[in-house]
């Protein structure tokens, strides 16, 4: 983070023209840490289909025992954090891998959580470990600053001047990293940015951006990508217009954030759909672009789209 700090510091002195940087929190991670099946083989690739039954448990409560005996009996999937499987209720559905994955649930025990695949959205039917899970239908509480944020946070007060807060859900989530960044910043205060990924954080974003204009300055990510999952893909451009209107009237600048011209930065040429998508952003005030191989060619052409909008 420091080398990449140093080389934007040049840049900036060399050109003249100032860059903020914005260091991001990651937050729980709520995936899938590992996954036990009935094949060895397919441990790391478990091909899944609709109608088929698996189970969810907790990958550091389970001894070498119970996990060799459950291994000849069901496929098991581990998730994180350990907390996560005493929170979901029978009849909630549970996105995995950014919702190409959707299951239901049907029942719930102490230490495991039965689920049934309702529906595939890829052509490659595997579950693989490490990737996301979603619980738009779970009342999910989950402190939003994990150990691992909190050991970033002095080294963000210091070099960042935006810090973006991931799974943020209630007004006492804001005062939590405030108090952090209080405690830890001595010159400068980075720029708290609300990341809007969780239905609850839609729902609670007024009282949210009250809390948050307590501060001198005041930033939100529209994320997307979580977004949609947890609110359903058809409900995304009325919400995303929703956040823009209110963040509007509250004088909040907006991010737009989650695979802008993601096809042109893969591959090099853009799709229509994905220039049409882009062009939407200009209502924000700014909006991110993930690392690719065309990344420049992205900038350029992003520039030239906001250049004939405006």
């Amino acid at each position: 983070w420091l080398s990449m700090i140093l080389v934007l510091k040049k840049a900036i002195a060399k050109t003249g023209r100032n860059c903020k940087i914005y260091m991001d929190l990651g937050g729980p991670k709520i995936r899938i840490k590992s996954i036990a099946s009935r094949k060895k083989s397919e441990s790391m690739q478990l091909p899944v289909w609709e109608g088929r039954e698996l189970v969810l448990s907790y990958a550091d409560d389970v001894d070498k025992e119970v996990k060799k005996r459950r291994r000849g009996n069901v496929d098991t999937l581990y998730v994180e954090p350990k907390e996560l499987l005493a929170m979901v209720k029978v009849g909630e559905h549970i996105f995995f891998d950014d919702g190409k994955f959707e299951a239901k649930v049907l029942r719930t025990q102490a230490d495991q959580v039965a689920v049934k695949i309702v529906r595939i959205s890829t052509k490659k039917p595997f579950l693989k470990p490490q990737k996301g899970i979603n619980l738009p239908d779970s009342d999910l509480a989950i402190l939003p600053l994990t150990d691992e944020d909190k050991a970033n946070i002095p080294f963000i007060c210091q070099h960042a001047d935006l810090v973006g807060y991931s799974f943020v859900n209630h007004p006492a989530d804001v005062d939590l990293l405030r108090q952090q960044i209080t405690k830890y910043s001595i010159h400068k205060r980075p720029t708290i940015i609300l990341k809007i990924e969780r239905l609850s954080a839609v729902q609670n974003l007024p009282a949210l951006l009250m809390n948050g204009m307590k501060d001198e300055a005041l930033g939100v990510m529209i994320a997307r990508g979580d977004l949609a999952v947890e609110i359903g893909f058809e409900r995304l451009s009325e919400i995303q217009e929703e956040i823009l209107w209110i963040c509007e009237a509250a004088h909040v600048p907006v991010i737009w954030a989650t695979q802008v011209l993601e096809t042109l930065n893969k591959t090099g040429y853009a799709t229509r759909s994905e220039i049409t998508d882009a062009a939407m952003g200009v209502r924000a005030e700014c909006v991110m672009l993930n690392k690719g191989k065309y990344i420049v060619k992205t900038i350029k052409t992003l520039g030239d789209i906001y250049t004939r909008q405006v």
